[in-house]
């Protein structure tokens, strides 16, 4: 009797317990402080990406406005994406055991796990991508018209949640294109009909960039694909040794093998199954890629590309395990090993983030996204009571003015010097001028120089570091500005 679904429903309940709890124990992340305004502030869509993530937000702010209540969303993602990680291999494979194998798999990867307990647009990106690949298996594994619309209705809530999902509609083609039995449906109404429905359900996003000069397409083209350039090796090199890093170092190359075995083994035995799951993996690979040569990339821009990796490489394993000779065992130890490690780095991350008590390099230490917060928004409650109830607070990066609104008492309003476009929904800054601010900025990045000049008057008020066992987090520095002129902040 294959119990592998309830060992499932089990396992992921149990992570996900754990995950609600542990994200209440820190303070919001750099962007997470961002995705929450939006959340204060529901819109068609927004600067930087779709609107999903902000719904999420404001579905589970009725629960409460805590740490742990914005991040319960991606707690919920991470519980449905593995579910439908499983249901994908069970399907393709037909094997409970290997299915629930990858179930645990993925929530060992890092660049999962910790996007399980942070809620970005990444959390419902995965979800519905998985929602997409599981429908998509079913489409090639039954030839039934109708999941077609499954496909296109989930792509369109992924597309909803960040732009890089469109990247599967064009690795779906690449596999119609590949596969023989499949390819009849190049000349049927069925995939336009979808591919129709989900832009029906992006259309939200395309009538707000209609009304804006398609300000959001434009600055993630730029961004994405135009981006800083200090020559392809660097970019290579950062972009996948971040990608090793962030699912589990040694199994990511059992990962990159598993997308060679699928796919050899869906040419070899005729398994159209096998050959979606490969496709769909190694067009994403190939994009990430090429795009990795010419453009320096974030490193979470590729975790769609391991969804369907991820689904095969319990199975891929499996199978060159019970190789003859010393290579099945060799492969058997080596991903057990790496299973180990990734679960140790796993817990070792964890800590981190709640209490850093091993070392880690300045620039890559988690405290630095995650603590001190509420203590610079403490400060910034300081200095507004001596100026005042019409007082605002200006910062020079949008994350920190974003994190002060939600941390300060009332959440007072937050305005950045260089901010066009990305806050219109703030509405109207027109009561703005004659008011006092509070300018707070990281020290090394103090621009008061030409700060001041909007003002009748600015003066130093002090510094505060951000200190955590000791070690520096960040330096901030406060300035009192009166008598606000107008023409700096622009929404």
């Amino acid at each position: 009797m294959d119990r592998s679904r309830a060992n499932v429903l089990l396992f992921i309940a149990a992570v996900s317990t754990f995950r609600l709890a542990f994200c209440g124990w820190f303070e919001l992340s750099l962007d997470e402080g961002y995705y929450w305004l939006w959340g204060q502030h529901p819109s068609l869509s927004y600067y930087d990406h779709p609107p999903m993530v902000a719904w999420i937000i404001t579905a589970t702010g009725f629960l409460g406005e805590s740490e742990r209540m914005v991040r319960a969303g991606a707690v919920l993602c991470g519980a449905v994406s593995s579910y439908y990680l499983y249901l994908t291999a069970k399907e393709v494979f037909n094997d409970g055991p290997a299915a629930l194998w990858a179930v645990i798999l993925l929530n060992l990867t890092p660049m999962f796990a910790l996007g399980a307990v942070v809620m970005t647009p990444d959390s419902p990106l995965f979800m519905f991508w998985a929602m997409t690949t599981y429908y998509g298996a079913r489409l090639v594994n039954t030839q039934r018209p109708h999941y077609w619309y499954a496909v296109g209705f989930f792509f369109g809530l992924a597309m909803l949640s960040k732009y890089t999902a469109a990247l599967f509609a064009p690795a779906l083609l690449v596999f119609l294109i590949f596969s023989q039995e499949n390819r009849a449906w190049l000349f049927r109404k069925e995939p336009y009909l979808a591919f129709g429905l989900s832009m029906i359900i992006f259309s939200p996003v395309i009538l707000w960039n209609y009304q804006r000069d398609w300000i959001s397409f434009k600055f993630q083209l730029s961004h994405g694909l135009a981006g800083e350039n200090p020559g392809f090796l660097l970019t290579m090199g950062e972009f996948w040794g971040a990608q090793a890093a962030m699912t589990g170092l040694f199994l990511f190359f059992f990962m990159m093998a598993a997308m060679v075995a699928v796919t050899r083994k869906g040419v070899a035995e005729q398994r159209d199954d096998y050959l979606y799951l490969g496709v769909i993996s190694w067009s994403l690979f190939t994009f990430f890629l090429l795009n990795s040569t010419r453009t320096r990339m974030e490193g979470n821009w590729g975790i769609t590309m391991y969804f369907t990796i991820i689904t095969a490489t319990p199975f891929i394993v499996a199978a060159y395990s019970q190789l003859n000779g010393g290579w099945g065992r060799v492969v058997g130890l080596g991903y057990k090993f790496a299973l180990w490690f990734a679960a140790a780095q796993l817990v070792y991350f964890h800590v981190q983030i709640v209490e850093p008590v091993f070392p880690m390099p300045q620039k890559k230490e988690i405290s630095r996204r995650v603590y001190g917060w509420s203590t610079l928004a403490a400060e910034v409650d300081n200095r507004l009571k001596d100026l005042g109830p019409d007082a605002f607070i200006l910062a020079n990066r949008f994350q920190i003015s974003t994190l002060l609104t939600y941390y300060t008492v009332g959440h007072r309003p937050a305005y950045i010097t260089n901010g066009q476009g990305r806050f219109g929904y703030l509405g109207t800054v027109a009561h703005l001028p004659g008011a006092p601010a509070v300018y707070v900025t990281e020290t090394g990045r103090d621009n008061m120089s030409r700060i001041g000049k909007y003002f009748g008057r600015a003066e130093k008020d002090g510094v505060i570091r951000i200190e955590r066992h000791g070690e520096l987090i960040r330096e901030f520095t406060f300035y009192k500005c009166y008598n606000y002129q107008g023409e700096l902040i622009k929404i």
